[in-house]
C-alpha cells in the first residue's frame, strides 16, 4: 500500500493538559521586575556574551552560567511574523528581538494591520494596565 493513496483521518476534539511551570530564579526576577517596575531584563552568558530574554540561567550554546543581569528594550525589532486568522479580528504574532537582546520573544502586535507588518519593523513593549507577576504582564508590542 502506498501512503500517498491513503486519505488522512481527522479527529476533532480537545485535549486538556493541565501543567504548572515554575518560573525559577531567573524567570522569577524577570516577572518581578516586569510587575513592579515595568522593566525588561535578560541574562548575559559569561562566555559568548549572548543576552537571553526571557532570562536563562545557562547558555544554550556554551552551557555555562548566565549571571550578569542586563536591561533590554522596551523597544525592539520584528524578526518574523504571521497572521492568525482564527482570531476575530485576525491577530498578528511576531518574533521580537528587544534592543540589547540576542534572542526573541513571540508575542502579539497591537495597533497594526497585517498588511503593514514587515521584518525590521520597530516596535515597543505594551505593558498590561494591571500587572500580577505573570508573563501576561507584557501585553504585546505596538509599532513605533
Amino acid at each position: 500500500m502506498d501512503l500517498h493513496d491513503v486519505a488522512p483521518v481527522l479527529v476533532e476534539g480537545r485535549i486538556r493538559i493541565p501543567y504548572r511551570w515554575p518560573a525559577g530564579r531567573a524567570g522569577g526576577r524577570f516577572l518581578t521586575l516586569l510587575r513592579d517596575e515595568g522593566r525588561l531584563i535578560g541574562l548575559r552568558c559569561s562566555r559568548c556574551r549572548r543576552v537571553f530574554v526571557p532570562p536563562r540561567t545557562r547558555c544554550l550554546s556554551c552551557h555555562v552560567p548566565c549571571e550578569e543581569e542586563v536591561g533590554v528594550g522596551p523597544e525592539g525589532e520584528v524578526l518574523a511574523w504571521t497572521v492568525s486568522r482564527r482570531a476575530s479580528p485576525p491577530a498578528v504574532l511576531a518574533l521580537v528581538r528587544l534592543d540589547g537582546a540576542d534572542t526573541a520573544l513571540l508575542h502579539v502586535l497591537h495597533g497594526v494591520e497585517p498588511t503593514a507588518v514587515r521584518n525590521g519593523l520597530r516596535v515597543k513593549a505594551v505593558l498590561a494596565e494591571t500587572r500580577r507577576g505573570h508573563i501576561t504582564d507584557l501585553d504585546g508590542f505596538r509599532p513605533l
